[in-house]
C-alpha cells in the first residue's frame, strides 16, 4: 500500500462528490456520479481484502466481516433473481442497489482503518475534514431545503441533512486542544440539526452533547474546568434560544413537537405491524431461520422497516439478527481496546448514535464517509 495523503484526499473528496451529487454537485450528472462509484467501490474492495489479507484485525471487523459476508450472498442472490418490487410510492427497488448501499455503507470503513494503520490519516487531518465536512453538509442542508420547500409547496419542512450533521458531533472529541472551535462547532452543528426538525436526529444529538458535555468536564483539568463549564453554559444558551424562537415563530416545528408528546411515529406503526404480521402468519421454518431474501420489507410493506433489527429479521431471519447483534456486541467493546482518549470517546459516541439509529431509522446501510472517516480512525487505534 503506498504510503501517500495523496490518497486519503481523492478517496475522500471523491466521496463528497458522489453523496453530495444531487445537491451541491448536481452539474456533474449521473453518468459522472456513476464513474466515480465505479471507482470508489474496486478501491473500497480492494482495501478491504488487502486489510483482511495484511493485519491480524480486531474482533469488531472480524464481526463485520460476517455481515458483509451475509449481505453478499443475500445481494447475488436478489441480483441473480431480479424480482421487480416497488415502494409504495411506485418507486422500484433496484436489485443492485441493496448490495451497492451496504458497500458503499461499510467498505469504506477499512479503507480508512488502512489509511490510519500506515499513518496517513491522523488527528491533524480528521480536524481539517470535520471542518470541510461541515461546509459541505451545510451546503446540502440549503440545497435540500430549496428542492424540499419548493416540492412540498411550502417553507417549512423536515430536511434530512439534519441526520448528517448530527453524525458529525463524534468527531468534536478530535478538536480537544482548540476548545472554542470545538464548542462553535457544536452550537452550530446543533442549531442545523434543531432546523432540520428530524426529530430522531435532535433526540440523538441531545443525547450525544449531553455525553460530550459530561466527558469533557470530567477529563478536564481544574483548570480548565472553569472555562469549559462556561463555554457549556453559553452553549445551551444559544440553543435554547434557537428552540425558542423556532416555538415562537414556526407552527410546523411546533406540530412536531407536539406528534412527537402524542407518539405519532410518521408512519412506522403501521409498517412494523405489517411485517411483523407477515413473518408471523406466512414465514415458515426457513423464512425463520433465513428470512424471505434482500428487498423483502420493501415487497411486503412498501417501504424499509425503519429498524435496522426487524428489516434484519425479513429479509435475513435469525440468521441476520445473531450476526447483528454480535456486531454489536463487539462495536461495544471496542472502547476497551483503544487506549488513545479522543479515540476512545469517539468510539462510545458513533456507538450510541448508530445503535440508536437501529431503532428507529436505518444504520447498517446508511453510512457516509462524513462518518466513517472517523469511524475508520478509531478502529485503527484498538489493540487487537
Amino acid at each position: 500500500m503506498i504510503k501517500s495523503s495523496a490518497i486519503l484526499h481523492i478517496y475522500t473528496l471523491l466521496w463528497s462528490v458522489y453523496f453530495l451529487q444531487g445537491t451541491v454537485f448536481s452539474h456533474y450528472g449521473g453518468g459522472m456520479a456513476q464513474m466515480i462509484l465505479v471507482v470508489l467501490l474496486l478501491f473500497s474492495i480492494y482495501c478491504f481484502l488487502y486489510v483482511n489479507i495484511n493485519y491480524n484485525i480486531n474482533s469488531y471487523l472480524k464481526a463485520l466481516n460476517y455481515l458483509i459476508l451475509m449481505f453478499t450472498v443475500y445481494g447475488v442472490i436478489r441480483i441473480i433473481n431480479g424480482n421487480v418490487v416497488f415502494y409504495s410510492d411506485l418507486r422500484e427497488a433496484i436489485p443492485f442497489y441493496y448490495l451497492k448501499n451496504i458497500y458503499i455503507s461499510l467498505l469504506p470503513i477499512y479503507v480508512y482503518y488502512l489509511l490510519a494503520k500506515i499513518g496517513v490519516l491522523n488527528k491533524n487531518y480528521l480536524q481539517i475534514y470535520l471542518l470541510l465536512f461541515l461546509f459541505l453538509v451545510s451546503l446540502s442542508y440549503i440545497e435540500n431545503y430549496i428542492y424540499a420547500s419548493k416540492s412540498a409547496e411550502r417553507e417549512e419542512i423536515t430536511n434530512n441533512m439534519g441526520i448528517r450533521f448530527m453524525t458529525l458531533i463524534p468527531m468534536l472529541f478530535f478538536l480537544e486542544k482548540r476548545r472554542l472551535l470545538q464548542y462553535a462547532a457544536l452550537v452550530y452543528i446543533l442549531t442545523f440539526v434543531v432546523m432540520g426538525m428530524k426529530r430522531g436526529a435532535i433526540l440523538l444529538a441531545a443525547v450525544l452533547t449531553i455525553y460530550f458535555l459530561y466527558h469533557s468536564l470530567k477529563e478536564a483539568s481544574q483548570k480548565e474546568k472553569l472555562y469549559l463549564l462556561l463555554l457549556s453554559i453559553v452553549a445551551i444558551i444559544l440553543i435554547c434560544m434557537v428552540v425558542m424562537d423556532l416555538m415562537d415563530s414556526s407552527a410546523y416545528f411546533n406540530r412536531r413537537v407536539q406528534q412527537t408528546l402524542e407518539g405519532n411515529s410518521s408512519g412506522r406503526d403501521s409498517i412494523y405491524a405489517t411485517l411483523w404480521y407477515a413473518f408471523l402468519e406466512n414465514g415458515s421454518l426457513f423464512h425463520c431461520l433465513l428470512g424471505f431474501g434482500a428487498h423483502s420489507s420493501i415487497s411486503i410493506a412498501g417501504n424499509c422497516a425503519h429498524n435496522d433489527w426487524l428489516e434484519l429479521l425479513i429479509n435475513n431471519g435469525l440468521l441476520g439478527i445473531v450476526l447483528y447483534a454480535c456486531y454489536w456486541w463487539k462495536f461495544a467493546s471496542l472502547k476497551n481496546m483503544i487506549e488513545e482518549e479522543n479515540a476512545r470517546c469517539a468510539t462510545i459516541a458513533y456507538c450510541i448514535t448508530f445503535f440508536m439509529l437501529t431503532l428507529y431509522s436505518m444504520s447498517y446501510n446508511n453510512m457516509d464517509v462524513f462518518c466513517t472517516m472517523g469511524l475508520g480512525y478509531c478502529v485503527a487505534k484498538a489493540d487487537v
